[in-house]
């Protein structure tokens, strides 16, 4: 039984395709990958998703847009991206937690369970290393 249905925002396809891998062994479906804004905002309208996985540096575009409209829809949103110093002004972003890169793909399961209860109201538990939250 899936835990939930993601969508993974990323542009470089072998970080992306380490994310998908780790997701899915973590029992995750991975509804679809998306490597630019524009595509995740047409998949995040399609599909729905439950979580979302977000890159922030997009090329083309920003991961902060996707997040913004994500969230709307209420779909919650971890950011895996290199620009987590930057936590002021994440928040309010529409992610709940922040991974930095780089990081250990088999943290991204964990770091999205973490994300999911935050999204429920509830403590988070445990963490993965260096993961921000955004709250």
């Amino acid at each position: 039984m899936s835990k939930g249905t993601v969508l993974v925002v990323e542009d470089h396809f072998v970080a992306s395709l380490e994310v998908e891998q780790a997701l899915i062994a973590a029992d995750y479906e991975v509804c679809a990958v998306a490597r630019s804004e524009e595509a995740a905002l047409d998949l995040a309208a399609e599909l729905a998703p439950d979580f979302a996985v977000v890159d922030i540096a997009l090329d083309p575009g920003d991961g902060r847009v996707v997040a913004r409209e994500m969230a709307r829809r209420g779909t919650a949103v971890l950011f895996v991206t290199g620009q987590c110093e930057e936590v002021a002004s994440l928040s309010g972003a529409g992610a709940l937690g922040c991974l930095p890169k780089p990081y250990d793909p088999d943290d991204v399961p964990a770091a999205l369970a973490a994300v999911e209860k935050l999204h429920r109201g509830l403590a988070p538990g445990a963490l993965p290393d260096h993961m921000l939250l955004l709250t």
